[in-house]
């Protein structure tokens, strides 16, 4: 199939654009809609972005535009113009404090002034408090920050609010424009009122490097009219601030009650404004018997600041004469009537914290009467009045009293924040904050910080919008899997991710998202997210080598599953070495009397994590003769590294092993002559030991009241695991947890993370090589096809990827994506042994499993494949693996077994051939169509009762007989997973034509649906049928996995095919007036055609945390390196060579694309004919060592010691020309 494409046109970011309409045609059922799209590769749009491929022949469609207004302003952040009337939407900053910073999260949305939540750590740290999406959307115009305006001009007087609810204003105001601006680290609201001639801006950040977490609000006021001064009375900050002390339950529960609680700390009450408020509670809120004092607190200042803006916004041009103005009112003084105060720093407003004396009785905080009455006093005044400080919820509101010169502005900068003692804010803190041009080098080094991530993705094509995407895209990753560190001895280096979290925000509110509160700032996230965000970890850090490979398949335990919660890894010095590493500290004594030295002794010879050892150190009050950095490397380099998880959830999830294997293969991408190594000769990696396990069919099974035929009964398996402290729970296995617990080796973290590993008989810590647990791993799941041979059963009681399906489990549900998964891992395995002639050692267990299986596909393959047979075979593999699993429940006995390469892949073949059939008998049952889910109702079954009566009555076992099969309707994700398992193009091509012709395909979006209609189906499979069509999990297009399909279109070759797919589907090329925010940050669904109500079709919801960024950089790499940059030559020797798939388009009007690879070697593409990459080849490469020498290929293939240094980041430039 040829194609020509030509460029129409390409707009950047912030040009005045006619954008096309949309013109794809709706051949939903015919094969004719590629033959349709001959001539289209990208239609985007969008105001900022349009381009169109036409047909060079006869079909070429024509160029329709509209006309729009940019949404990018100079800086690159997206506009939603007039954003408190457009589509209600959420969002976040992203929570970075820096390596040497402490975090603040803070979430936001488009309505009031945006900032609905902020706080430290979790939900429960709010100083503006949690609330979830719906509610912030009717609150924060209220209870969040507010702006109250009381002004004259030219002799007449006006009250405003700015932000305000429009239905709140005296009036019409259609005339007054409202702006958000959404940059990758920050966010700025800005109103202009003409008819004041007034312009309010909000600029919201949150500043790094600093040792506790705050916000830094900045207000500016401009005056729009150049000759006249503008003067106004100013009240600005928080309706509502929680004092420290407070969790979120409680607040939800009885606020009323825990507002006799709080305490405004640090006021007088004298006549004098209060300037520096500290709040928290008198006391912890506990019903006990020991009492908790509370001295952390939350504080606010506030001052004025005319130090240079480091937006793009209009400079300064404010004269001496006119800030004097500004701050004294001409002649007559305000509060604050100098620069900054004899102490250098800029001199503080005063505050009111009584909302009482801002709104009067209007506790609703709709309406500052209290502040606005005619009768008020001026400002002086009204800041010195009385306030309440006690048994109410405070506010922070700011005064000044400014008259601005005709065409100059003002701005009040506000810090929030957390401190440890009252006395730490007044001493460092705050004078800290107040230092002139401190908020300005604040928002610089919070920008730069995101720029410093986002540079190893850093790309220039002819798309700037697209460009932007990926540095967002890998922003999003980031907070979501963490970025790698290379810590300790640069000789042996260890590997610690940092930035991570669980993806909780006020959209996902059923995650209990944690940010620690120290340097080097992660928190836990879950074993499959993690896993698929450090997919590209190796192919942008090098030094990462095999560090998530050995770290998730360590977690796999025994039976072939793992735990939910995976942590950072902890450090641990040995004691024996903790004397030696103290004295290296060089720690300043300073009282000689030795406590310092001790106190770090201490911090030592626990487990830690480079932030959390300098919070202790810090809380110790001990300080060190060597620079900080110097610090960090000498403790990890001297520390033991510990893999940690927690089991933390109710069952096993079905899928989360499936991405191991991505992590492999880019392992392999970058290190493909380590192979063997890694496979068989590196560090063995030991088995996770969770508190629970799954039940064997005989506990699992049980006969319930039927919920859909009243008076009949079902089987089912709604209890498939046994977890610690249940009656059912293995004495033995209890006995072996807590002894893990109590050994030396053993580490965990306060929130019971740990590194509970299987022993052997001996009590050692039991270790297989990576072979042998990829194999283990994919036999174990081979085992676990159900009845009819087709899909992986969830005999785990958790689904798998679509955890909407929770109830699937208890209908004894199988998913076809985890057969695809297996297969694969299966494959890889066999040719490995066969490439390298190597067998396997596997535990004795296991060898036992192995030979049932083996007798097991004997007695099928001699069968008459009935699905009599089937049944048989089923049984007796389940019977195999319960009786490993019952072998290895505790510990393995340490002894293994060797497997010949023969017998390894002979086994593999006969394992291969019977999952290859499952798989034809699938695509059988549904057309040719790949199914994703099954479930088995058993409709002959035998209740044996117990051997040994017992009072009351045991439940007797269920023993199926038969199984009947049941096909839901279709998913994507069967389709894409079996993309990944085709060996042919056609093949994989066929897949694709299926697909989109089939109803998954939401023809008016043109994009595609996690799932076809759910309405035949009954609740019992989970909440996802509970949903409206179109919402959540249930019909939506759910970009993770419509990003998984376009990324599979991409590996299969299918080029033409995944251009045309993302021209509609991928974030950047959607209409953002439809998607509802920025083109640059991916949701996790978008609502498709199948919603009730068509006004919310095409728009995203749930921020950027999703798993469509691993997607999307999967894609990024395939695109700009290929597969696999480093690869082995016919002869076997390392070589590096690029095979882009990129679009004549994409490149700009020179040729020349840019990419930065490994993170850190820039990668120029010269192409300067613009032809497809894929058809083009390079007819020469240049390398540019870091000191200055070049290296040249004659055709852009470059050998062993070349590649080995482009590896090292001996290179600072590659060139490859076409």
């Amino acid at each position: 199939m040829s194609h020509n494409y030509t460029p129409i046109r390409n707009v950047e970011i912030g040009e005045d654009v006619e954008a096309p309409t949309n013109i794809a045609t709706e051949t939903n059922k015919s094969n004719s809609r590629l033959l349709g799209f001959l001539g289209i590769v990208s239609i985007a749009v969008v105001s900022f972005f349009a381009i169109i491929y036409v047909n060079s022949g006869s079909n070429a469609f024509p160029e329709e535009t509209t006309k729009s207004t940019p949404n990018f302003d100079a800086q690159g952040r997206f506009v939603m113009k007039n954003f408190d009337t457009a589509k209600p939407m959420s969002d976040f900053l992203n929570g970075l404090g820096g390596l040497w910073g402490v975090p603040m999260w803070a979430f936001y949305v488009n309505r009031g002034q945006a900032l609905s939540s902020f706080g430290r750590q979790n939900k429960d740290g709010s100083i503006e408090k949690f609330v979830t999406a719906e509610r912030a959307y009717q609150q924060t115009p209220f209870t969040g920050f507010r702006t109250f305006i009381k002004g004259s001009r030219g002799g007449k007087s006006f009250t405003h609010m700015p932000f305000a609810p429009r239905e709140l204003a005296d009036g019409e105001i259609d005339e007054v424009s409202r702006n958000l601006s959404i940059g990758e680290n920050e966010i700025e609201i800005e109103e202009v009122e003409p008819k004041l001639n007034l312009q309010t801006n909000v600029v919201y950040f949150t500043p790094t490097d600093e040792e506790y977490p705050s916000l830094i609000r900045r207000t500016t006021f401009t005056n729009l009219d150049p000759s006249q001064p503008l003067q106004i009375e100013v009240l600005d900050g928080l309706a509502r601030l929680i004092p420290a002390g407070l969790h979120l339950a409680e607040l939800d529960a009885m606020g009323r009650t825990l507002e006799a609680y709080m305490k405004v700390y640090n006021v007088k009450n004298d006549g004098t404004p209060i300037k520096e408020p500290y709040f928290h509670i008198t006391q912890g809120t506990g019903d006990t018997a020991q009492v908790t004092l509370v001295n952390d607190g939350q504080f606010m200042v506030a001052f004025i600041d005319d130090e240079d803006e480091v937006s793009g916004s209009t400079a300064d041009t404010t004269t001496d004469t006119d800030k004097k103005n500004i701050r004294t009112g001409g002649t007559e003084p305000t509060l604050e009537s100098r620069h900054t105060s004899p102490d250098g720093l800029h001199p503080l407003l005063g505050l009111i914290v009584d909302p009482s004396v801002v709104f009067g009785t209007d506790t609703t905080l709709t309406y500052p009467k209290a502040f606005f009455r005619k009768d008020a006093p001026n400002m002086n005044t009204f800041l010195t009045q009385p306030q309440g400080t006690v048994a109410r919820t405070p506010c922070t509101f700011a005064g000044a009293k400014l008259i601005i010169p005709g065409g100059k502005k003002v701005t009040i900068t506000s810090v929030y924040g957390h401190s440890e003692s009252l006395d730490s804010f007044l001493t460092n803190i705050s004078p800290r904050v107040r230092v002139p041009g401190y908020a300005a080098r604040k928002r610089v080094d919070a920008r730069t910080l995101v720029e410093d991530i986002t540079s190893a993705v850093a790309t220039t094509t002819s798309s700037r919008i697209f460009n932007e995407y990926i540095s967002q895209d890998y922003l999003d990753n980031v907070l979501r899997g963490g970025k790698p560190l290379v810590l300790g001895d640069p000789a042996e280096p260890k590997i610690f991710h940092t930035f991570s979290r669980i993806h909780g925000d006020i959209e996902r509110d059923y995650n209990n998202f944690q940010i620690d509160t120290t340097y080097f700032s992660q928190g836990p996230g879950n074993f499959r997210d993690v896993s698929q965000n450090r997919r590209l970890d190796v192919l942008l850090q090098p030094a990462v080598k095999d560090f998530n490979v050995r770290m998730f398949l360590s977690l796999v335990q025994a039976d072939g599953y793992n735990p939910l919660t995976v942590a950072s890894t902890l450090f641990k010095v040995s004691e024996k070495n903790v004397d030696a590493l103290v004295q290296s500290l060089k720690v300043q004594n300073l009282a000689n009397d030795g406590k310092a030295t001790a106190a770090v002794k201490a911090v030592l010879s626990k487990p830690f994590r480079p932030g959390q050892f300098f919070l202790d150190i810090s809380k110790a009050g001990v300080t060190f003769g060597i620079p900080r950095d110097d610090v960090i490397t000498k403790i990890v380099s001297a520390a033991e590294q510990h893999f940690a998880a927690a089991f933390a959830q109710n069952g096993f999830w079905a899928d989360h092993w499936t991405y191991t294997l991505d992590l492999v293969n880019n392992y392999l991408a970058v290190y493909p002559d380590l192979e063997e190594h890694l496979l068989w000769d590196s560090e063995p990696v030991p088995f996770f030991l969770s508190p629970a396990y799954v039940l064997p069919r005989s506990e699992r099974y049980s006969i319930v009241d039927s919920p859909q035929k009243p008076g009949t009964t079902v089987v089912r398996a709604y209890k498939a695991v046994c977890i610690w402290g249940e009656p059912c729970f293995d004495v033995k296995l209890n006995n072996e947890l807590l002894a893990i617990q109590n050994s030396p080796s053993y580490v965990a973290d306060v929130y019971g993370a740990s590194n509970r590993w299987m022993r052997d008989n001996k009590g050692n810590t039991f270790r297989v090589s990576i072979a042998t647990k990829l194999f283990m791993l994919g036999t174990i799941k081979f085992s676990s096809l159900d009845p009819f041979g087709m899909g992986v059963e969830m005999e785990g009681g958790k689904p798998g990827w679509n955890d909407a399906m929770n109830g699937l489990p208890g209908i004894l549900g199988s998913g076809m994506s985890e057969t695809y998964e297996m297969y694969e891992i299966l494959k890889f395995v066999s040719r490995v042994v066969q490439t390298h002639k190597r067998g396997l050692a596997v535990p004795t267990e296991f060898a036992t499993l192995l030979s049932h299986l083996r007798s097991a596909l004997s007695v099928f393959a001699h069968s008459d494949k009935s699905q009599q047979a089937e049944f048989v075979y089923w049984n007796a593999s389940n019977n195999a693996r319960e009786a490993y699993r019952a072998e290895t429940r505790v510990r393995f006995s340490g002894e293994t077994v060797k497997l010949s390469p023969a017998d390894v892949t002979s086994l593999l073949a006969a394992m291969q051939a019977k999952t290859q059939a499952g798989i034809a008998k699938a695509l059988a049952t549904n057309n040719g169509y790949s199914p994703t889910y099954f479930y088995y109702e058993c409709t002959d079954f035998t209740i044996m009762t117990p051997a040994v009566a017992t009072e009351p009555p045991t439940a007797g076992v269920v023993v199926p007989n038969s199984f009947v099969l049941h096909t839901l309707p279709l998913f994507l994700e069967g389709p894409m997973r079996h993309l990944k398992t085709l060996s042919t193009e056609d093949a994989r091509r066929d897949v694709y034509q299926r697909t989109h012709d089939s109803v998954l395909y939401d023809t008016a979006l043109q994009m595609y649906t996690v799932s076809a209609s759910l309405a035949s189906i009954g609740p019992d499979v989970g909440r996802m049928v509970a949903f409206s069509p179109g919402w959540l999990e249930n019909e939506s297009v759910w970009l993770h996995m419509s990003y998984k399909f376009y990324l599979e279109l991409l590996r299969g070759g299918l080029c033409e095919e995944f251009f045309m797919e993302i021209s509609t589907g991928l974030v950047p090329f959607m209409d953002p007036s439809v998607y509802g925010r920025s083109p640059l940050e991916a949701t996790s669904f978008i609502v498709s055609s199948a919603f009730p109500d068509s006004k919310l079709h095409g728009q995203g919801f749930l921020a950027r945390l999703s798993g469509s960024t691993a997607e999307f950089l999967s894609m990024w790499s395939l695109m700009t390196m290929g597969p696999a940059p480093f690869s082995l030559s016919h002869t076997g020797e390392l070589q590096l060579s690029f095979k882009p798939v990129i679009p004549g388009w994409m490149f700009p009007e020179d040729g020349k694309l840019s990419f930065t690879f490994l993170g850190a070697v820039s990668v120029t593409l010269s192409n300067p004919n613009r032809v497809d990459s894929w058809k083009a080849q390079p007819v020469s490469g240049e390398l540019v060592y870091t000191d200055g020498t070049v290296f040249t290929s004659t055709d852009g293939t470059f050998g062993k010691a070349q590649a080995l240094d482009v590896r090292a980041l001996k290179v600072q430039s590659i060139l490859i020309q076409y």
